[in-house]
């Protein structure tokens, strides 16, 4: 129960001077002509960039903003084409948060209590999208870890990673890599099993049944499609290891209809005599 906390009061912290910082700059932000050195300087690193889009309600992503501005979020790049620099301006100021920056479209100054109410809202905001991230990503390394050390543990060999754009690049049998390509589709850990075929091989966490869909069905299924089509059904054996919460309909449409072979990380034994037979 302390980690994530410790972890929020971290980022909430750091994310607390950037928009304390940010918060100090929105006068000049909205003034005309824009400055492109200060669009670009408060874009310029990944947790300021983050701190500028979650100006808005709701926080947007880069993607989105990039693309509704159809502008660059690349500071170089900013700093020299003023009109990019004001497009992505333009569309933060547009849909700015009203409840935690309700001064701006007012055009006039905040007060203190104003100020103060916004750094905090702002930096519990983007710290807790940050612990959620943080989480989610120290979740899959370590499950990745597991399954490298489990094929270790049966005899396989680690070696190094390598485009697999087709089966004879793969790694011989009784031998694994770490995340690659593997027919134009990352796999998280690809084996050769001692029978010839490749296992590719998904890590995957969900933290709801709902979120299950995109981990598994979306994604794992996804790439098992492309996979069969392009190194054959006969060749290649997709599989997922899973940790977390999971709908019971969406395991079965994968396992069953797209046929993704399913291990949980709580019984990699399962895992380990599947590799151990396949001989």
């Amino acid at each position: 129960m302390g980690e994530p906390l410790d972890l929020y009061n971290k980022f909430f912290t750091h994310f607390a001077a950037i928009f304390t910082n940010l918060v100090d700059h929105l006068d000049d932000v909205a003034k005309d002509p824009v400055d492109p050195d200060l669009i670009a300087g408060l874009v310029a690193g990944k947790a300021e960039q983050k701190a500028f889009r979650y100006l808005t309600a709701p926080p947007i992503s880069a993607d989105d903003l990039e693309t509704v501005a159809d502008a660059t979020l690349t500071p170089s790049r900013l700093r020299l084409e003023t009109a990019q620099a004001k497009s992505v301006r333009d569309t933060i100021l547009t849909v700015i948060d009203p409840h935690r920056f309700p001064w701006v479209k007012d055009r006039r100054k905040p007060t203190a209590h104003e100020k103060h109410s916004a750094i905090v809202a702002s930096a519990a905001l983007a710290a807790a999208s940050e612990v959620g991230t943080h989480r989610r990503n120290t979740s899959k390394t370590a499950q990745e870890q597991a399954v490298k050390d489990l094929l270790s543990g049966v005899g396989f060999q680690q070696v190094a990673v390598r485009e697999i754009p087709m089966l004879t690049a793969a790694p011989k049998p009784g031998q694994f890599c770490g995340e690659t390509r593997l027919a134009g589709t990352r796999a998280d850990v690809v084996a050769r099993l001692k029978d010839g075929r490749v296992m590719a091989i998904e890590c995957k966490v969900s933290n709801s049944a709902v979120n299950s869909y995109k981990r598994l069905v979306h994604d794992t299924g996804g790439k098992a499609g492309t996979w069969y089509a392009q190194l054959g059904k006969a060749q290649v054996v997709p599989a997922a290891v899973m940790s977390g919460v999971y709908s019971p309909s969406n395991l079965i449409n994968v396992q069953n209809n797209m046929h993704v072979a399913l291990f949980w990380q709580h019984r990699l034994k399962d895992l380990a005599n599947f590799v151990k037979k396949a001989v």
